[in-house]
């Protein structure tokens, strides 16, 4: 097969790819949306339900997130590098300042 019969069959092979996953998202969009309604006729806020989902999504991240940091700290440990970081202090710890005037 000539170099323009290849390019011509990849070309259309990716077209067809794209349909067909174009396709599927049309189709979980209107899985979503009958979900959507399941969760509304049962009663549920839609909205609160797709917030828990989002914050067990951004949890993931967020595990991912301190992973590195723990490996970025355990990293600087090995070699010796000094890290010049200020962590924030978590919320409701307040800061008692040693120095007396």
């Amino acid at each position: 097969m000539d170099t323009q019969g290849q390019t011509t069959d990849k070309l259309k092979s990716y077209v067809e790819r794209l349909e067909r996953l174009l396709d599927e998202v049309d189709a979980l969009k209107d899985s979503i949306k009958d979900l959507r309604g399941e969760i509304k006729n049962d009663g549920f806020n839609v909205k609160a339900v797709e917030r828990i989902v989002a914050f067990r999504r951004n949890s993931d991240a967020a595990d991912k997130e301190a992973e590195f940091i723990n490996d970025v700290i355990l990293y600087a440990q090995v070699t010796g590098t000094p890290l010049d970081v200020v962590a924030p202090e978590p919320e409701g710890t307040a800061v008692v300042n040693a120095e007396k005037p």
